[in-house]
């Protein structure tokens, strides 16, 4: 009998980068377990990868290409979907312009397989128009770090989570979202005595364990930070020379936070007066300040301020750039900072480049071999922006990659109308149906971790080799061998040479030489052999950049951070009579993002195989909800159902939702929380408020009884 073979790979799920040991017999994965000794994880794990094995041959699995045909899907061969979406978007190209094209991908995809999707957009079709969940997930905090420090480049590394003396845990449930890291966060506190800050308008699992939980109002974090920023400057803890020797801006921002006293921002977070002061304390008496945060900033319309405003506080008291200190962002997806990196957002290019920079524009069109002009010197449209566009015929046609945006983008009903309209939606993915795919003209048969080989780049700026140690199923073909395909159908091929991901990775590694993500030292047999290091890091015998910034110099023009002086707004919309309650939504340690995957697994579904809405008991009785009962949420733009469940961990006036049930598998249409959830974005990130909207809440009967 064939012995287990054991291979060495990288988390597929979010951006901690968990390094795990994958055993193969007989060409099919039985075991997946944590790498032991691993700086990031040391053989902890999740509970999402340790049951990934039966998803490889989940029912569901796309074995080949699918097309649509008298409104069925039926499959067809390789080279008749390639040609066909080739010459569709050739057709829709001449006819409506580039821009009538475009892309949206996932952010758990390989470095190597958007690298060429930029290429192919931006570079052979002429259009910004390319897209990825970062955008749901992470621009916030990209354009946070931007405006702060002069580059979208997380500073800090997860060995600083044991040299902290204080954890600012901001709109992070890292109990459920981050258990790996939450664990060695828990163990540095009973190491180390060190303290902890939640900010959580829910007391959930992580706030369990806090010092201090500040259960504020929903979206009123820019108040609670400058109300502490307030306190520290007027109780001595910040040493105003030594902080503009190495930030700008502290007149503004001192003239700003006069207006955010404790007594004034008590009124509007809902917390008390006493803990306001007292987290100020604990930050200025703090060593080593470490701050976390997580949807609940970024998915907001004042998500950017959010975060400018969080590094206010780690900026005034020196908490920055060395051990224990400064921001801490973990991605939500496996490779979403990888995915900011190589340019897979419509206003970014590949080396951490912008669209809008004629040096940048030109660094990569001489790279590429092409006129200048071919880049568009505007950014493209966002994701939002896309369904904008397929509603009103700018955009006519949409290529999907292992992502779900008929049930991941907030007012679903209104997505999946405007995807409707497409002309040619093409979706790569490994499940069908998904909520994305039944919409489909095109479905191609794409492959998954341990089906294909390329790199991750983790939120410790960490890049990691994920291999191929298995044959997908069928006909499937990697994501890279796709998109190149299609290229060469659509007549680029000179530009589309390649045969492996190491060459479009050794391609794409030149184009980040000289700057803060430079991988020149970087090389697959490195990281075939040794742990992946952090970049920067520029030659074959770099050990890698653990943190950066380290001098206290920024790349912005004169070499200071900026402390930003930032107003607190109201969300999007507010509650009303007829809309009293606020939505919050969340997930759960057992799903992944739309459970188009996790959903499959039974292990995993069978913990929380159904929607459930959290409802403070106050708000409750009276309106006549007993536990487990069928409730009804409604907002201006759809209702959604789920079970009650009781429990004082809300505040009063708030419910709370997971986002993870579609209706791919359970065939049941109302129990998707983005359905409400409001499309209204972030005017800097163009990040959609997920995390707040107004609705109303009613016990559902039938007849005569509730259900």
């Amino acid at each position: 009998m064939m012995e287990i073979q054991w291979n060495k790979s990288t988390c597929p799920y979010c951006g901690i980068g968990c390094s795990l040991i994958v055993g193969v017999k007989n060409g099919k994965v039985v075991n997946v377990h944590g790498m032991k000794g691993h700086p990031v994880n040391a053989g902890d794990i999740c509970s999402l990868p340790v049951y990934f094995p039966p998803l490889f041959n989940a029912d569901g699995r796309l074995t080949q290409p699918l097309m649509r045909r008298n409104n069925e899907h039926v499959p067809v061969g390789w080279d008749e979907a390639i040609a066909h979406v080739a010459g569709e978007f050739n057709r829709i190209i001449k006819k409506y312009g580039p821009d009538a094209v475009a892309f949206y991908g996932g952010a758990a995809n390989l470095c190597e397989e958007y690298y060429l999707m930029n290429k192919l957009m931006k570079a052979s079709i002429g259009t910004n128009n390319v897209e990825c969940t970062a955008r749901l997930c992470m621009s916030s905090t990209s354009i946070g770090f931007i405006s702060t420090l002069g580059a979208d480049a997380p500073p800090t590394c997860y060995a600083d989570i044991e040299e902290a003396d204080l954890f600012f845990i901001g709109g992070n449930n890292m109990a459920v979202s981050l258990p790996v890291l939450f664990r060695r966060v828990c163990a540095a506190k009973m190491k180390n005595n060190a303290r902890v800050i939640v900010v959580d308008p829910r007391r959930t699992e992580t706030a369990d364990m806090a010092d201090i939980h500040l259960q504020i109002k929903p979206g009123t974090d820019v108040a609670l930070n400058n109300a502490l920023a307030h306190i520290l400057l007027k109780e001595g803890f910040v040493n105003e020379e030594r902080v503009e020797s190495y930030t700008t801006g502290l007149g503004d921002l001192k003239e700003i936070i006069g207006e955010y006293s404790p007594s004034r921002v008590a009124e509007i977070t809902g917390c008390s007066e006493y803990q306001i002061i007292e987290a100020a304390r604990m930050i200025g008496r703090a060593k080593a300040m470490l701050t976390f945060w997580f949807q609940g900033y970024n998915q907001s319309t004042q998500a950017v301020f959010k975060n400018n405003t969080l590094h206010n506080l780690s900026l005034l008291t020196g908490n920055f750039c060395r051990p224990g200190a400064g921001p801490l962002s973990v991605t939500g997806e496996a490779n979403t900072l990888g995915n900011r990196w190589v340019g897979a957002l419509s206003h970014l290019l590949p080396g951490m480049r912008l669209v809008t920079n004629s040096i940048h524009r030109q660094e990569v069109a001489d790279y590429w071999g092409i006129p200048v002009e071919k880049i568009r010197s505007a950014p493209g449209r966002t994701i939002i922006d896309i369904i904008k566009g397929l509603h009103s015929g700018e955009i006519r046609a949409l290529w999907v990659l292992s992502s779900n945006p008929a049930a991941s983008l907030p007012h679903t009903r209104w997505v999946k109308e405007a995807i409707e309209k497409a002309e040619l939606l093409v979706v790569q993915d490994i499940f069908h149906p998904t909520e994305t795919t039944r919409l489909a003209d095109v479905i191609f048969a794409g492959t998954q971790w341990c089906e294909k080989t390329g790199t991750f780049i983790s939120s410790e700026r960490r890049i990691e080799l994920v291999e191929k140690v298995i044959e997908p199923p069928g006909t499937a073909k990697s994501d890279c061998e796709i998109i190149w395909l299609v290229a060469r159908a659509m007549g680029f091929t000179e530009e589309f040479p390649y045969t492996s991901p190491e060459e479009i990775f050794e391609e794409w590694k030149g184009m980040t030489r000289g700057r803060i993500c430079d991988m020149s030292g970087v090389s697959y047999e490195r990281l075939r052999n040794q742990t992946g290091p952090q970049l920067p890091c520029p030659a074959s015998d770099h050990p890698g950049t653990p943190r950066l910034f380290t001098d206290m110099r920024f790349p912005r023009p004169d070499g200071r951070a900026a402390l930003l002086a930032r107003d607190y707004k109201e969300p999007a919309e507010t509650t009303t009579e007829e809309y009293p309650f606020v939505l919050i939504t969340g997930r759960l340690a057992s799903h992944f993002n739309t459970r188009t995957r996790t959903g499959r697994v039974k292990n995993l579904n069978d913990v929380e195989p159904a929607n459930f809405i959290e409802i403070h008991p106050s708000d409750a009785v009276p309106i006549g909800i007993a536990e487990g009962d069928e409730v009804e949420v409604s907002s201006r733009r759809g209702s959604v159902r789920g079970a009650a469940r009781l429990t004082d961990r809300m505040r009063t006036g708030n419910i709370y939702m997971n986002f993870h049930y579609g209706s791919a598998i359970d065939m049941v249409d109302d129990r998707l929380a983005n359905l409400v959830c409001n499309p209204a974005c972030d005017d800097h990130s163009k990040q959609p408020e997920l995390k707040y909207c107004a609705v109303t809440l009613r016990k559902v009967v039938h007849a005569g009884k509730s259900l």
